[in-house]
């Protein structure tokens, strides 16, 4: 991680929590966080796999996410033949993408290997602590349930983005907030990816507890634009993301092959910027 982007990461967790008024976890934040910074050091010195030096060339994304253990793969989620198709004409190109969650790098450390020349910016709550580090890698905090932790990021992040993924909580709000806040940040012609967006209906208890129609706003938004794109006006009333639709080219919404409990959990939308 580098030196400027932990200050970040310290100020932006810093400041969440003034605003939130949550005055004992700053207090702990305070002394854990550099802490947790200088365990990442040593873990990357010591322990996490260099990925500059695996040499993989020329391997499909897929074989990638295998290698790193990475659940989009075919093994899992099967969300590998769905990047192929969308991403296939990033490859050669310089770009960026900014994806939320982090989990070990798996993901981030597939895509730096696909995309040779990227700059990969993984995001997450605790972006300390990961398996894999790349000098093309960036790790940046943010928690995606806090609208103001949002804002601080996108003012951080003064480039923009080919490609944007959000596979961080799966739950409903965040992933509204999330697109509210980071869509604008997309390049000309550039993917927005929200991975598992219907996963809340088989696990209430852990992704929408504050749902009580068993619906999503995010979800209901994308299906209008994608198959009734003449009753968005009426459907939708937030005028956050009704603001947006101008911005979009397409929608796709896709199903990979995961199944919990006899259901497939493994709905992906693909939003493309005009």
């Amino acid at each position: 991680m580098k030196f400027n982007d932990f200050i970040f990461n310290y100020r932006s967790c810093l400041f969440s929590l003034i605003k939130q008024e949550r005055y004992f976890s700053l207090v702990k934040r305070l002394f854990l966080l550099p802490y947790k910074y200088l365990i990442s050091i040593f873990r990357d010195i010591f322990l996490n796999k260099n990925i500059d030096k695996i040499n993989l060339k020329n391997n499909s994304l897929d074989e990638y996410f295998k290698y790193f253990g990475c659940d989009k793969s075919s093994l899992v989620h099967g969300y590998n033949k769905f990047y192929d198709d969308e991403f296939k004409n990033f490859q050669k190109r310089k770009i960026n993408i900014l994806e939320f969650g982090i989990h070990f790098g798996a993901s981030q450390a597939s895509f730096s290997k696909y995309f040779p020349d990227s700059v990969i910016i993984g995001v997450d709550k605790n972006p300390y602590f990961k398996k894999f580090f790349s000098k093309k890698i960036r790790s940046l905090y943010c928690d995606v349930s806090d609208k103001y932790s949002l804002h601080l990021l996108r003012e951080y992040l003064k480039e923009e983005i080919d490609i944007i993924i959000d596979d961080a909580s799966h739950i409903p709000d965040h992933q509204l907030n999330t697109f509210v806040q980071m869509f604008r940040m997309l390049k000309s012609k550039g993917i927005y990816v929200i991975e598992e967006l219907d996963i809340f209906q088989s696990f209430p208890e852990s992704y929408n507890k504050n749902l009580d129609n068993n619906e999503s706003e995010i979800r209901n938004f994308l299906y209008t634009i994608k198959d009734k794109p003449s009753e968005i006006k009426k459907s939708i009333k937030n005028e956050n993301i009704l603001n947006l639709v101008k911005d979009i080219e397409w929608i796709k919404i896709l199903r990979g092959n995961y199944i919990i409990n006899n259901r497939n959990v493994s709905e992906i939308a693909f939003i493309k910027k005009k």
